[in-house]
């Protein structure tokens, strides 16, 4: 066990490295930079000068790379250009809005891909497992602003039940619950169709094992076959489920745009538009960090649950 888990920190800290590489070098490959958006584009060429110096950007690039991995490393994201604070602390303000909504979107797309997913592969052929068939067709082949628009049309415009967008100032969790339902519903529904399509496969795939044929064959009862198949299916679920909740925090960047959310996500997204480059790196550092911990998280779950993948 010792042995796959140091096999695993290994291999998911070069794809940190390399990620935050990759990162690093497409914001230095985007047209202009920081200095001419802060200086203005009317200004002498002496002013863009002293604001690319004020913001270090006339250091060469593998020097800028070298401090950047220092800082890093001291746990200092560096200081946002355009708002001049330190990054942890917008990343601290925004982070409870997008911690939330991808909460309750997971949980939600959880309970409902697992349910349908379970449910459909027991029943093969059924009306129930066409119907599941037909949903995640549909949740995986339209974008998610689509079910937005759709949601917020039905249910905040023509049946006013939810808030439209943006976030209340106060009223404690339950205002807070009633503006993010919406969002979550919107993020889950793709997320569900994608796991209930994948417990439907791996539920008819033990359905056919020789054990379970011979409980059928024995005429047991179809909760006796049901508790089989998910104790042997469920450790094959483990990591599309933690997968999921690692993307969830970038899946949220569309899904709080449609929402007028101010989270993570649109803070990336005005970021990048600004040249912020150290607030683009800490929102995609925090990402990172968030997919490497619940890969970790699914290989230590798989390892104790199946014995056999700690050999893989």
């Amino acid at each position: 066990m010792v042995a796959f888990l140091a096999r695993s920190l290994a291999s998911l800290a070069v794809t940190f490295v390399m990620v935050m590489t990759l990162v690093f070098v497409a914001m230095e490959a985007l047209p202009g930079d920081a200095a001419m958006l802060r200086s203005g584009i009317d200004a002498s060429a002496a002013a863009t000068d002293a604001a690319r110096r004020e913001l270090g950007l006339d250091a060469p690039v593998i020097v800028r790379y070298a401090q950047w991995w220092g800082d890093l490393v001291r746990g200092d994201l560096g200081d946002s250009f355009r708002e001049r604070r330190p990054v942890t602390t917008i990343l601290v303000e925004r982070l409870p809005v997008t911690g939330a909504l991808a909460l309750a979107a997971f949980s939600l797309s959880v309970v409902l891909g697992l349910g349908l997913g379970f449910l459909a592969g027991m029943t093969p052929g059924s009306r129930f497992d066409r119907g599941v068939l037909g949903y995640t067709t549909i949740g995986l082949a339209l974008p998610e602003f689509w079910f937005g628009f759709v949601l917020l049309l039905v249910f905040a415009i023509a049946w006013p039940v939810l808030p439209l967008i943006g976030l209340p100032d106060g009223g404690g969790a339950g205002a807070w619950l009633r503006h993010l339902t919406l969002p979550a519903i919107t993020l889950a529904i793709p997320r569900a169709a994608q796991l209930a399509r994948l417990t439907r496969a791996t539920v008819l795939e033990h359905r056919q094992a020789d054990w379970v044929r011979t409980v059928r064959a024995k005429g047991g009862p179809a909760s006796l076959e049901f508790r089989h198949v998910a104790a042997n299916a469920s450790p094959g679920l483990f990591a599309p489920i933690a997968l999921e909740a690692g993307g969830l925090l970038t899946g949220t960047i569309v899904v709080e745009q449609v929402f007028g959310l101010p989270g993570v996500g649109a803070m990336l997204i005005g970021a990048i538009g600004a040249r912020d480059v150290p607030v683009v790196q800490g929102a995609t550092v925090l990402a990172v960090l968030v997919y490497v911990a619940m890969n970790l998280l699914a290989d230590v779950a798989l390892a104790a649950g199946d014995p056999r993948a700690r050999e893989a």
